[in-house]
């Protein structure tokens, strides 16, 4: 079949159905009904001479066909996608779309008031849309399109995703004002033998690993008393309890301005949390993405956007 001869509305269904595995779902993606999409999949099952998708054992699935397609499909849709889109002027102003960002209420804390400022004044029609973490399916999530960008600490991230530095952050301790353990915090001792509140957003472990696995190698070890898969609640658990925690510093430092904690150092030297931007290729040359992606590699370049937190993170 020559090119000329086929509805390329029809490689846009194929993408559907090849992420989705399900007509109806595909048909919803696309805003079409399933009838219209159920066409579809018959017009497409005869141009590839293969059925595509066939039913098993829990719903439809790829045919190894269907499993070659898939990769090649969404290169070439994206080139397509860029051509037209490099043909004219992007105005954020006229956009009409969602973009759904995946980050830890940590970041959302100290990041998602200022970006969404910037959306209101510039892309007002643009939708943001927050999600909570899910470190065992990032690359998963990002190449099925439901997520498009994220702005995280993620020491190991994708083979499938762009990175892109932003800014280095640091751990440091909080305990309630008056704690005994404030008298000699530089000891390491005291710091094992007291209780301590632990955050790992979605059962990850890289914010946990930095005390624990440094401890490790020193022989030690500390109690945790507590585990939380959130940060923003910490300090009041911290301030009404002996429990010590250990918190990015832009959170840490900001939360020290109107509750009782106190700030301090840990007794043992930790490793940095380098906060990166990721996407995926799949949005890559999309200019209202790419207008987003700079937005937030802006406000995290000034230090203005952590106003209020005692004081910017190291590296800004």
């Amino acid at each position: 079949m020559r090119l000329r001869d086929l509805d390329l509305n029809l490689l846009v269904a194929l993408d559907a159905l090849l992420r989705e595995a399900h007509v109806s779902r595909a048909a919803a993606r696309l805003e079409i009904s399933q009838s219209s999409m159920s066409l579809a999949l018959s017009k497409l099952r005869a141009v590839f001479d293969d059925p595509l998708l066939v039913k098993g054992s829990s719903g439809l699935v790829l045919t190894a066909k269907a499993q070659e397609l898939r990769p090649r499909l969404e290169g070439a849709l994206q080139q397509i996608d860029s051509l037209l889109n490099e043909m004219e002027s992007f105005d954020p102003g006229k956009a009409r779309d969602t973009i759904t960002l995946i980050v830890t209420d940590y970041i959302d804390f100290i990041l998602v008031p200022a970006l969404i400022k910037v959306m209101a004044e510039q892309a007002p029609g643009v939708t943001l849309r927050v999600v909570g973490p899910n470190p065992k399916r990032l690359g998963e999530v990002f190449s099925a399109g439901e997520v498009d960008v994220s702005v995280t600490y993620f020491p190991n991230p994708p083979a499938s995703l762009r990175t892109r530095p932003l800014f280095t952050d640091r751990l440091v301790g909080i305990a309630r004002r008056h704690h005994p353990f404030l008298a000699d915090p530089g000891n390491l001792e005291a710091f094992c033998n007291h209780q301590h509140v632990t955050v790992e957003p979605g059962e990850a472990t890289m914010y946990n690993a930095l005390v624990d696995l440094r401890l490790q190698q020193m022989g030690l070890g500390r109690h945790v008393a507590l585990q939380k898969p959130t940060f923003l609640g910490v300090p009041f658990i911290v301030q009404q309890t002996d429990l010590l925690a250990t918190l990015p510093a832009t959170v840490a430092h900001r939360f020290a301005t109107f509750t009782d904690i106190e700030v301090f150092e840990p007794p043992l030297a930790l490793q940095p949390l380098d906060v990166v931007l990721l996407w995926h290729d799949r949005t890559h040359t999309n200019p209202l993405h790419r207008w987003f992606r700079e937005q937030v590699i802006a406000l995290c370049a000034q230090p203005a956007t952590w106003a209020g937190s005692g004081r910017a993170p190291a590296g800004l």
